[in-house]
């Protein structure tokens, strides 16, 4: 089963893993609303290089919910990355 916000994912997937910045708040954001859970937080956290940290992320996220996928866009907002999410939305 594809999700559609999974292949928004997979559509921004090289400017999601060039812009997107994991370490700024949004993965503890992502963990308090319940969209990742603490081994998913865990497993996200312990790679080595941001890089490697987004591409994890970006796995989780294609399998969850479109509400989850939609928790995941207002952090990008509650976090600062408010072009990341205009990009992948096309809302500039």
């Amino acid at each position: 089963m594809t999700y559609e916000h999974a292949r928004i994912i997979q559509h921004h997937y090289l400017y999601l893993v060039e812009k997107l910045d994991v370490k700024c708040g949004l993965l503890d954001y992502l963990l308090s609303f319940g969209v990742v859970k603490q081994a998913e937080w865990e497993t996200v956290s312990a790679a080595m290089t941001a890089t490697t940290q987004t591409e994890k992320l970006l796995s989780v996220l294609s399998r969850k919910t479109r509400d989850q996928f939609n928790q995941f866009l207002e952090g990008l907002v509650a976090t600062g990355q408010q072009h990341v999410r205009g990009h992948i939305t096309g809302q500039s």
